[in-house]
């Protein structure tokens, strides 16, 4: 399973220069850490090669110099002021065509963030997963609240591959 050329396991290095990485490792504003065992950084540098997404995360542990790829997360920014409906009907389709894909029996788990549960940006939160042997795949829409949180106006829709190695730090951390 790839999102934009990119499969777990390969390693970041045929995608970016190693200064590229270090830099979006080191960029605040965009990467987000885990325990300092794993990061989660952007590829914004090299969105010029993507042919569906608009940024593709990629989870990395943090001290391998060969930069292996754990995760990835395809990116998706609805259109400005557009309802939340709309990436609804997206993840659907997706996630449909995930289901088509990789062979699967069953419609993936479908749930709702809590209310109490959503970050202050946050108006709501789908998620439909589907867990493989290889690892997870999940769809998530994320309803946003403007004005609350730098870079952050446009409802986004996430696809998201997980090996089973950081699908288990994620479940056991």
């Amino acid at each position: 399973f790839e999102i934009e050329g990119m499969s777990i396991g390969d390693s970041l290095l045929d995608y970016m220069s190693e200064n590229m990485i270090i830099n979006e490792m080191n960029n605040k504003d965009y990467s987000t850490y885990y325990n300092n065992d794993f990061v989660t950084i952007s590829t914004w540098d090299i969105r010029d090669k993507f042919e569906i997404y608009n940024d593709v995360g990629v989870t990395l542990k943090t001290n391998d110099k060969e930069y292996k790829i754990y995760s990835l997360e395809g990116s998706l920014y609805m259109e400005m002021d557009s309802d939340i409906k709309e990436c609804h009907k997206k993840q659907n389709e997706i996630a449909n065509d995930l289901k088509n894909s990789l062979n699967l029996d069953n419609q993936g788990f479908t749930w709702f963030v809590e209310k109490e549960n959503l970050l202050e940006h946050q108006l709501s939160v789908k998620y439909i997963d589907f867990e493989l042997d290889e690892g997870v795949v999940r769809t998530v829409c994320f309803e946003i609240k403007k004005g609350v949180r730098k870079f952050s106006e446009v409802n986004k829709l996430y696809v998201i591959i997980n090996s089973p190695t950081f699908w288990n730090y994620l479940y056991n951390n």
